[in-house]
């Protein structure tokens, strides 16, 4: 019998978890605070915030030595759901153990399956709100992600039975889309899973070994791949845009608009720093001849710092940008973010599916740039605000 998890149950005040009954005697540590020891298999906990990340460590202990550990990050149930973006307050456990790695999550109302990328890779496509992974080296970092789609029709979102008609019916007049593609609503599921054999340690050796992030950075970049883009408003007298012309790039130096933001915690008062960029707009005529040249106010992107308990702090970030030289939806996007000083990040948003969106963070004065999301464009008409939204989340667990 192997040393792991064996149920997790979640109410609305109360997280309990059991694990096989292999010997010895067992300690629990919820962020590396003791609060239990004993022989029983299993431990309730009804001491939390709902919808925070907690991570449990769970350590079989014989003849005074910690031989086995397994590590757990869950959240309680949110008391009240973000119907503008699911996936925020969305439970979802992680269960590191020699043996696996396990994931589950909250199901998604009428959401029938679910594809599982593992690094990049598609591995599986369940039906079940989970995945076990047993076929893992203990000294690999690991990227999950879920991958699914939903009818609009069927989203929590107001009036979306009036959206989602405009939406079957735009992809029914455009053949170079799909009914059933400008009518679902797609969300992405990110978990970022450290070494095992790191998050494995007895916890005291572990919180000697941990090093805190005291600088954070994230940035948002939306751009156009191709060089040139024909104007779907086919009334404008500007027939073509120059688009950035490149492929995702965290440093890639022509885009629609940037945002960067700053945490930077070894600092007094922890400030946050918070850039914008727009870039410009440039219209040509039938013939590829340039006739005129704007740049769109950055007054649209807004950040407001949600500060939380100490050492852990995030924000909001809300984008609108619209093109200054015609009449065309605007760039809308939303992030909300938890960067503690400790390692862990929690970041959900969503997004119309169009343009491109790039969305990157660095941990660290000197760290390089880690992609979180990179989403191609479906095409300038999925602006449009009766297409459904791009859902996604990325956490970590290391």
């Amino acid at each position: 019998m192997n040393f792991e998890v064996k149920h997790v149950k979640h109410e609305h005040d109360l997280i309990s978890f059991t694990w096989n009954d292999v010997g010895g005697f067992y300690n629990v540590y919820k962020d590396g605070e003791h609060l239990y020891e004993g022989n029983v298999p299993e431990f309730q906990d009804g001491d939390f915030k709902h919808g925070k990340l907690y991570h449990y460590t769970i350590e079989r202990v014989v003849n005074n030595g910690v031989v086995d550990v397994i590590a757990m990050q869950t959240s309680a149930f949110a008391e009240k759901k973000n119907i503008e973006n699911p996936l925020q307050s969305l439970v979802m456990t992680t269960i590191v153990a020699k043996t696996q790695i396990a994931l589950s999550w909250e199901r998604i109302k009428n959401i029938e399956e679910y594809e599982v990328f593992r690094n990049g890779e598609l591995v599986d496509t369940v039906k079940s709100n989970r995945y076990i992974d047993r076929n893992i080296s203990l000294d690999q970092s690991y990227a999950y992600a879920i991958r699914a789609k939903r009818p609009l029709v069927e989203s929590e979102e107001k009036l979306t039975t009036v959206k989602s008609m405009f939406s079957t019916i735009y992809g029914a007049l455009n053949p170079s889309t799909s009914q059933k593609e400008t009518a679902s609503e797609t969300f992405t599921m990110i978990k970022w899973i450290g070494k095992p054999n790191d998050l494995l340690l007895p916890v005291n050796q572990r919180e000697r070994m941990l090093k805190p992030v005291n600088h954070w950075k994230f940035r948002y970049t939306t751009f156009l791949r191709e060089e040139w883009i024909k104007n779907p408003n086919m009334l404008s007298p500007n027939h073509y845009f120059h688009g950035d012309g490149r492929g995702f790039d965290p440093q890639g130096e022509s885009f629609r608009t940037r945002v960067d933001i700053e945490l930077a915690y070894d600092l007094e008062k922890h400030p946050m720093t918070f850039t914008k960029e727009v870039g410009p707009s440039i219209a040509y005529d039938y013939l590829k001849q340039f006739k005129e040249k704007k740049t769109a106010s950055p007054d649209g992107i807004t950040l407001k710092r949600l500060d939380h308990q100490k050492e852990e702090s995030g924000f909001l970030l809300e984008h609108s940008v619209g093109n200054p030289l015609t009449t065309a939806p605007n760039i809308d996007y939303e992030v909300k973010a938890v960067l503690r000083r400790h390692g862990t990040f929690d970041i959900s948003g969503y997004f119309d599916p169009a343009p491109e969106h790039e969305i990157y963070l660095s941990r660290g004065h000197d760290g390089e740039w880690e992609p979180v999301l990179q989403v191609e464009s479906k095409g300038l008409a999925f602006m449009s605000d009766i297409i459904a939204y791009h859902y996604w989340r990325c956490s970590n667990f290391e």
